[in-house]
């Protein structure tokens, strides 16, 4: 009995072609929007987590109090705060950043990008504030000036000519020679970045003190969370202020994820509200059905159907609906999702990779299906309480 009854619910849908795609287009987009949002969301806090594993989990950073983007050209932090960091108990070493967005010139063209200036003992050490590796060529040393180390995208994709080894680059008007490249990790913040030598940058920027932020790497077996509140412990002290924050991975990580989560809820009770308006769809196509059928229920009842069955058949088909719906919803949402990574990778974020979530497209399709059968209950209800004599009777 229960084949029969999805055999006729699947023969209804059919016979009426236009009017069934039309209402399944409306639980499609909002299928659609939720496995692509979703899925959206999960590669993007994967490359949040991967990201801060360029940046490293055992690096703290401190930055100027009240700063709300990047620490460009900030002040607030001095040589003397590195020292003080330097020196806490627990931290194998720190070093502070000079950062500032600059003209560069190669090739007749120019264009601005973002430079970082390092301790050349540091560099020379491979003790940065990123996790990256040079790919060719090598760091400047401890009191080396004139050289430039630069990003991968920067060699290669930025200038009509390659940026090579041994090639010259204008900086502020200033000759700096390129004596190595940085491996491509996929995000242009890093990809197209240019380090050079602190000491360059104090007489480039003339800042013969100043530091835009300071990174600390933790000793092996240390808790992070305990060294970093000995920084800012040590700090205070110190400074004889508290007009500086001190940041941990987890920290940083846990408040982007959080803000991601908000973003994630909001978009998906918008795509809800779509779904929402194709249950109604689905409503209204059934309620019109049912007046459509009325004298084929009446024939029905007349040959011993009762209102369970009528109820199922209605029903059935109202899920039909929704479970064709999610099916191409789903589809469709994942091909949005991939079509995202490949826009994405095109601008050089290749960190946002996409991974079919099995249990979100299950999980849509059901929701798709449920959203059916709900939708289906008040007309297959209607459907089933008609009367046999009077439906017989309808033209």
């Amino acid at each position: 009995m229960i084949k029969e009854l999805f055999m006729l619910g699947w023969k209804n849908i059919i016979h009426r072609k236009l009017r069934s795609w039309l209402t399944v287009l409306g639980v499609v987009i909002g299928i659609a929007a939720i496995v692509s949002l979703i899925t959206i969301g999960n590669g993007l806090e994967n490359a949040i987590v991967e990201q801060f594993s360029v940046l490293g989990a055992d690096r703290i950073r401190i930055v100027p109090e009240g700063l709300t983007g990047p620490p460009v050209g900030v002040p607030g932090l001095t040589e003397d705060d590195v020292e003080t960091v330097a020196g806490t108990l627990g931290v194998d070493y720190a070093g502070g950043l000079l950062m500032s967005t600059s003209p560069i010139e190669y090739n007749n063209q120019e264009t601005f990008l973002f430079v970082k200036a390092i301790d050349g003992g540091l560099a020379e050490e491979d003790k940065i504030d990123v996790k990256v590796k040079i790919a060719e060529g090598e760091w400047f040393r401890k009191g080396e000036r004139g050289v430039i180390v630069i990003g991968d995208a920067l060699a290669k994709n930025t200038f009509d000519k390659d940026i090579r080894l041994r090639n010259s680059i204008l900086l502020e008007g200033e000759k700096y020679r390129v004596i190595g490249i940085l491996e491509p990790i996929g995000d242009q913040s890093i990809d197209k970045i240019i380090y050079l030598p602190l000491d360059d940058a104090r007489d480039l920027y003339n800042k013969p003190d100043e530091v835009n932020t300071i990174f600390a790497a933790v000793e092996e077996g240390r808790e992070l969370k305990d060294v970093a509140a000995k920084i800012e412990k040590d700090l205070e002290r110190d400074r004889n202020d508290d007009n500086f924050v001190v940041f941990t991975p987890d920290s940083i990580l846990n408040q982007l994820n959080s803000i991601l989560t908000v973003v994630q809820f909001i978009l998906a009770g918008i795509a809800g509200i779509s779904l929402f308006v194709g249950g109604i769809g689905i409503m209204n196509s059934m309620y019109t059905s049912v007046l459509e059928r009325t004298r084929q229920i009446g024939v029905m009842k007349a040959v011993g159907a009762n209102r369970y069955h009528i109820l199922m058949i209605f029903i059935l088909e109202a899920g039909f609906i929704g479970l064709i719906g999610g099916i191409l919803g789903s589809i469709l949402g994942t091909i949005m999702a991939f079509s995202v990574q490949g826009v994405a990778a095109l601008a050089g974020f290749s960190l946002l990779k996409i991974v079919i979530l099995w249990d979100v497209i299950f999980f849509g399709l059901v929701f798709a299906f449920v959203v059916g059968i709900i939708s289906g209950i008040l007309p297959a209800y209607r459907a089933s309480t008609l009367s046999p004599i009077e439906s017989l009777r309808y033209e």
